[in-house]
């Protein structure tokens, strides 16, 4: 069992004891925020005790022994561990096993592509949260990974421009679709309103 996305957590060299890096659009995840605080505790742990892998690839050890290092049952664990499929590969659980299965070693290309996927897909759903018309959410998604623009000019612009009087009046009706937001790079424009901070 593994540590899904372990790049994304990568810790430096030889540093004692070893530590990990969170990102700040965990506060934005649907899926950490689903967790209980019991099973968002587990999965810090077991980011934390992945650290220590000497690979450096994010494998944790097998389950009676992080039964013991999380000071739970094996039993609890497995009910924690159920819920974080999101976040770990497990080689308990065989998917599919009746396919064929491409094993070439993963170059960093490949896993530096993924990762920023990943990223990219993530700040997508901060700027869907944020944005105020939900429609369209597709080609929205669509455009923000062929653009991948920067999710904090993409939050600046937005906290002006919703309470612009452009996307205040008529209840909003001249807020532009999301695709055609991102398309046109509206995230660029300047306030026209007087008294609208920059």
């Amino acid at each position: 069992m593994k540590i899904r996305n372990w790049e994304e957590f990568q810790h430096f060299k030889d540093r004692t004891p070893p530590w990990i890096k969170l990102y700040r659009y965990l506060l934005d995840d649907p899926e950490w925020h689903d967790l209980s605080g019991d099973d968002a505790k587990v999965l810090t742990m077991l980011w934390l005790i992945a650290s220590e892998d000497k690979a450096m690839e994010g494998n944790l050890p097998n389950l009676k022994t992080l039964s013991f290092r999380l000071r739970i049952t094996e039993s609890k664990l497995n009910q924690s561990l159920n819920k974080l499929n999101h976040w770990l590969i497990r080689d308990d659980i065989v998917a599919i096993s009746q396919c064929y299965q491409h094993d070439a070693p993963e170059t960093e290309t490949e896993t530096e592509t993924e990762t920023e996927t990943y990223l990219c897909a993530k700040n997508f759903e901060t700027f869907w949260q944020s944005y105020p018309k939900k429609t369209g959410k597709d080609a929205a998604k669509k455009s923000w990974m062929k653009i991948k623009p920067h999710i904090d000019n993409i939050l600046h612009a937005l906290s002006w421009q919703v309470n612009s009087d452009q996307w205040q009046k008529q209840d909003g009706q001249f807020i532009p679709n999301p695709a055609t937001y991102l398309n046109q790079g509206r995230w660029k424009d300047e306030p026209q309103d007087k008294g609208v901070p920059f």
